[in-house]
């Protein structure tokens, strides 16, 4: 029609598959999904590093002798089945673990996690008669890379249960060594520690980084009355820092 006018739609663009896209692509869980690459420093052959992991609220008390029993059968399978990965020292609590750990590098750490997380969680659930997921979505590790911050470290991890005992205000008592961690296996107890009983078969590995070595002895807690030096069965550590 003459004079009319013709209106212009813009049309909205066509749909497409594939290709980048922010936030496109399948979200990492369970171990993978554990060490953020951005931020923190990362896991080398010479710094130690302290990982949280936590279990489901399904999942039974893990401070117990069947449950000690899965994690250490985990433990010794996960030192033989790789060198680069190494768990030296562990303590349970009722619904997480501390682990400190070595690692030739970030690549072994997360792998070694992802394996290691895989026992821990086809022994749990044979041992509860169930099946499906036994952790939460992220492990929380964090790299050690002083001589104070590995003995803290080794101090809250083997001392763990006086501390937690100790926040909610309850007596720690008399100091001794927590059977539900490799407490038995650590040689740097002031006085000497009560030692390995007869027959006990180490189920984690032995260090090789100079922090966890001997380095750590050179630390202290930080304090105006900084403990330094052999670790006492009596200390209560101070929660580290994530």
């Amino acid at each position: 029609m003459r004079g009319s006018r013709q209106l212009r739609f813009r049309l909205p663009p066509p749909r497409t598959h594939g290709g980048r896209r922010a936030g496109a692509g399948r979200k990492p869980k369970g171990a993978r999904a554990g060490v953020s690459h951005h931020g923190r420093p990362a896991v080398t052959a010479s710094t130690p590093a302290h990982v949280t992991l936590r279990v489901l609220p399904h999942v039974w008390n893990l401070r117990s002798q069947r449950s000690l029993r899965v994690v250490e059968a985990a433990l010794e399978a996960a030192a033989a089945a790789c060198a680069a990965f190494r768990v030296v020292h562990f303590a349970l609590e009722g619904n997480h673990l501390h682990l400190l750990v070595e690692a030739d590098g970030q690549r072994a750490l997360s792998s070694g996690m992802q394996g290691l997380c895989i026992r821990l969680a086809k022994g749990l659930n044979r041992m509860m008669g169930r099946r499906g997921k036994v952790f939460a979505d992220r492990y929380h590790a964090r790299v050690l890379g002083t001589p104070s911050e590995v003995r803290n470290a080794l101090a809250y991890v083997l001392l763990n249960h006086r501390s937690h005992l100790a926040r909610l205000g309850k007596p720690a008592g008399r100091g001794g060594v927590d059977r539900f961690s490799s407490g038995r296996w650590f040689d740097g107890w002031r006085g000497g520690g009560p030692g390995v009983p007869d027959g006990a078969r180490r189920v984690t590995a032995a260090p090789r980084t100079w922090l966890l070595r001997t380095g750590w002895r050179r630390g202290s807690t930080g304090s105006p009355r900084a403990a330094r030096g052999p670790i006492s069965l009596d200390e209560v550590p101070p929660a580290v820092g994530g």
